[in-house]
């Protein structure tokens, strides 16, 4: 029996506006605009918290340092900090966005994950993405072995392998491209990798340049020893990326054994879909839900604005139902609404409850309940054996809202960015979440 654990990455004090995704419609639309750390940071805790109380195994990673200091040294300035960011602001203002960037609260693009029961060596495989299509990222992978590292304290049968080369072939945005479909025990699992680009296979372009490659990961899967019978790819539908899904899961939703996609979610996939099935029902004995939202029920432009199908999926502990977390936005766009309650009214699909989050200041960046967390299934000893300081529980939520009010700043302009105490201050908020943290009960 594996049980899925969420880990949800907290919003750092630097989190602003700098539109910097690529083909990220909300990202764009808000460049440059007054953001606000402090409300990012306790709706982040406060959804986190949620999910805790509902029994879901929960666990918290904490901000890096923002600004980079040595990103801007690569890029070409020098001289003291007041210096590198004048010129920074002067020269090159993305640059100097780049730097600070919060990004990494969206831990959904932090690894791909296999669990035991779906490698051949019987091991939990890590691979960090490398994030190389947004300059702002690309530099995270480091971070988040390190984390990887904490959270799992050397466990034997973990391993983190390094991201992939920082190759334009290769480019690899995570979790947020991958699908993990599983019978109710989570032994059985089917691998589903979503894909932008494949070079052998060109089809029509996109406005934007797809995010993930296929090449990046056929060489994942290798990694992961993952069986090929029940690894599957599926190309993105170029129309969804044109419109602004920059990932898969926001065009698709997937757990255990419940999958819900756009009509416009991927590319000619429809036999390799059907064979999935067909294979899934002959493996797990169980059949596979899918449920396909047309363009009439929810159109391309409803489904990126509202962020549905980046929702969460949840089974409730002792039972085989689902709960799903959505943003506030699928209450206030009727179609998304009417699509939510629809599926929590039919008797035939597992979904009995919703919870409606408020994430403005992430939705403001393009990232919703999942963008922020990595799901990662796990058997009970591993998750016995996990780093407890980083668990999420009514005693830690607490303390980290504390600090997030006492040290966080209320709001962030772009002027901001060149002022040295804002850095000091910002730095002192992480050092204070970490005290925290590492605190004794």
């Amino acid at each position: 029996m594996l049980t899925e654990i969420n880990i949800d990455a907290l919003v750092g004090p630097t989190h602003h506006f700098g539109g910097l995704g690529v083909g990220n419609m909300a990202s764009l639309a808000h460049q440059q605009q007054v953001s606000h750390p402090k409300l990012a940071a306790l709706e982040g805790v406060a959804k986190a918290a949620l999910i805790a109380s509902l029994g879901i195994p929960q666990f918290i990673w904490l901000p890096p340092l923002r600004p980079r200091f040595d990103l801007l040294s690569a890029f070409g300035f020098s001289g003291t900090a007041d210096e590198q960011l004048s010129a920074a602001r002067q020269a090159a203002p993305r640059a100097l966005s780049a730097i600070y960037s919060s990004a990494f609260m969206w831990a959904a693009n932090s690894a791909t994950v296999s669990p035991v029961s779906d490698t051949s060596d019987k091991r939990l495989h890590i691979t960090p993405a490398n994030l190389i299509s947004s300059w702002h990222r690309a530099g995270e992978a480091s971070e988040r072995t390190i984390d990887f590292e904490k959270l799992f304290n050397g466990l034997s049968n973990v391993v983190v392998h390094p991201a992939l080369p920082s190759i334009v072939p290769l480019r690899d945005e995570g979790a947020a491209n991958h699908m993990r479909l599983c019978d109710s025990s989570g032994l059985h699992g089917f691998n589903l990798f979503v894909y932008g680009e494949d070079e052998l296979e060109p089809e029509p372009a996109s406005k934007f340049l797809p995010r993930q490659t296929r090449a990046a990961f056929e060489a994942i899967a290798r990694a992961h020893r993952l069986d090929p019978q029940t690894t599957v790819f599926l190309r993105q539908h170029p129309a969804a990326i044109s419109a602004g899904v920059f990932h898969n899961d926001v065009i698709a939703t997937s757990h255990q054994h419940l999958l819900i996609h756009h009509d416009l979610a991927f590319w000619n996939a429809e036999e390799t879909l059907q064979r999935m099935e067909n294979l899934f029902l002959a493996q797990t004995g169980q059949p596979l839900i899918r449920i396909v939202v047309s363009q009439d029920e929810l159109p391309l432009e409803a489904a990126v604005q509202s962020y549905f199908f980046n929702s969460q999926l949840l089974t409730l502990p002792g039972s085989d139902r689902m709960t799903i977390v959505c943003p506030t936005q699928c209450q206030s766009i009727p179609a998304a609404r009417k699509l939510v309650d629809r599926l929590v009214a039919q008797s035939n699909i597992p979904i009995d409850s919703v919870h409606y989050v408020s994430l403005h200041e992430s939705m403001a960046n393009g990232g919703g309940p999942a963008c922020l967390r990595l799901r990662i299934p796990v058997d009970v000893e591993t998750l016995s054996n996990m780093n407890p300081a980083l668990r999420m529980s009514e005693r830690l939520a607490d303390r980290l809202c504390e600090a997030i009010e006492r040290w966080y700043p209320d709001r962030v302009e772009p002027h901001d960015l060149v002022d040295t105490d804002f850095i000091a201050a910002a730095r002192r908020a992480v050092a204070e979440l970490n005290r925290v943290t590492n605190a004794k009960e």
